[in-house]
């Protein structure tokens, strides 16, 4: 059985218990209400009458005007509300009976001892006689059924009109609590299906509501995830054709003997291949990294003189650029790193330095604790990078240069793996414009601090 047709059941249930049980409290309260009414004012009415009948026995001190005139009794009891429609085949009344002063019957029909009630009737302080009146109960005749039955009749009517109203909002609720649940498994297949493009967009504010969103911002991840994972397989398809394609065509050229075969060919090869060898190095780096097992070997190492070493190495490569370096270095700065993977964060760093920094360009290195952090700083003059391509630079295979020219710009795998590096050590990498005129990027990594 679908959710809908259970929450219908449920609600068609719930209401029903309800119309039923208001109906039936609605009706017995009616009755027992009408029943005390009808009492009390009988029973009033009667002692009104009570008291007339004293008065006039008062006048002749007898009951002769009323036995001698028995019509004259009729009228008087439609005083106590027992209009024609009680009188018997004689024209006599059913209700009231009156009583001397022994209890004895003077007019009236026998009334059941116990249902009936006395009243008594005085005249100068004395009792001259009794009316009795049968209870509720005692009278009550096809009048008082059809009564009920008419009371009964509009239960049935309001009974039948509640299980209506019953269905129908039992069915509207349904239908309005399913239908967000209905779009969410349709959405959902679709999601299953590949197709990532397509969006709720639901502004309820409950918890379907959140959970509509959260399936949208789920389709949206998919979404991006579709596209890298496109881009990601475009680019690595492109990177690797270049130098393979170069392979080609010099072995080509050398087995069709077009070009000679000598060192200068070979060592043409060797650098195709090292650069060939070095994508795939960093493809796999990279393929480690955003999967988690790029292992870490983890000591407490002086960040400082670690940067001092790598800067040395750089030297001869800055130098035939003439690059100025400007190096503010504490003369200590322990933290807990991978030597290794740092030293290739850095070497990415300033390989990228030197490849783009125009030549007699400024390079600017600067270390420095910041809270509990330490924070490595490496700044270049021009050229600088576009505004929205900052937020980029650590994606993969992002470079500046659309055109992929590999004469002045590698693979775009660098800033990928030092960004996974940093964030391996617990810190943060990020990118901003240079007041040198080119790029600045900063690294924080938790300190070691006495």
């Amino acid at each position: 059985m679908g959710i809908r047709n259970k929450l219908f059941l449920i609600f068609l249930g719930t209401f029903l218990v309800l119309t039923v049980a208001a109906s039936g409290f609605y009706y017995l309260s009616f009755i027992r209400s009408l029943d005390t009414y009808l009492d009390e004012r009988q029973q009033e009415q009667v002692e009104r009458l009570a008291e007339h009948l004293g008065s006039m026995y008062q006048q002749g001190n007898s009951w002769d005007f009323l036995l001698n005139d028995p019509r004259r009794l009729g009228r008087l009891y439609r005083l106590a509300g027992d209009g024609d429609a009680g009188r018997g085949q004689r024209g006599e009344m059913r209700h009231l009976q009156l009583l001397d002063h022994n209890k004895q019957v003077l007019l009236g029909p026998p009334a059941p001892p116990k249902l009936r009630t006395e009243i008594a009737i005085e005249a100068d302080g004395r009792i001259v006689g009794y009316l009795t009146h049968p209870n509720q109960d005692a009278i009550r005749d096809k009048l008082s059924d059809r009564f009920r039955d008419r009371q009964q009749g509009f239960v049935a009517w309001m009974l039948a009109v509640g299980v209506g109203l019953s269905l129908l909002v039992s069915w509207l609720l349904a239908r309005h609590l399913v239908a967000p649940i209905l779009a969410l498994t349709q959405h959902a297949q679709t999601l299953q299906e590949g197709d990532y493009v397509s969006r709720l967009e639901d502004h309820r504010r409950d918890e379907l509501g959140t959970l509509s969103r959260q399936l949208d911002l789920l389709s949206e991840r998919l979404e991006q995830g579709q596209q890298a994972r496109q881009r990601w397989l475009s680019d690595i398809a492109h990177e690797l054709r270049t130098p393979v394609a170069i392979l080609k065509g010099e072995l080509e050229a050398l087995v069709d003997g077009i070009r000679p075969l000598h060192l200068e060919a070979i060592k043409a090869l060797e650098s195709e291949t090292t650069q060939l060898a070095h994508l795939i190095d960093d493809l796999r780096d990279l393929a480690l990294a955003d999967g988690g097992n790029l292992r870490y070997q983890f000591q407490q190492q002086d960040l400082a003189r670690l940067v001092t070493d790598v800067l040395e190495s750089y030297q001869h490569a800055l130098a035939q650029h003439h690059l100025t370096v400007t190096a503010d270095l504490p003369d200590e700065a322990i933290a807990s790193i991978d030597p290794v993977r740092i030293r290739q964060l850095l070497d990415n760093l300033l390989q990228n330095t030197v490849k783009y920094t125009h030549d007699e360009g400024q390079v600017l290195i600067q270390l420095k604790p910041q809270g509990n952090q330490w924070q490595l700083t490496l700044e270049d003059s021009a050229p600088g990078v576009p505004d929205t391509a900052l937020p980029l630079l650590f994606d993969h295979l992002y470079r500046v240069e659309s055109s992929r020219n590999r004469r002045t710009g590698g693979a775009g795998l660098g800033l990928a793996i030092c960004l996974r590096i940093a964030e391996a050590h617990g810190g943060t990498l990020k990118a901003e414009h240079s007041p040198l005129g080119g790029v600045r990027i900063t690294l924080t990594l938790p300190g070691e601090f006495a």
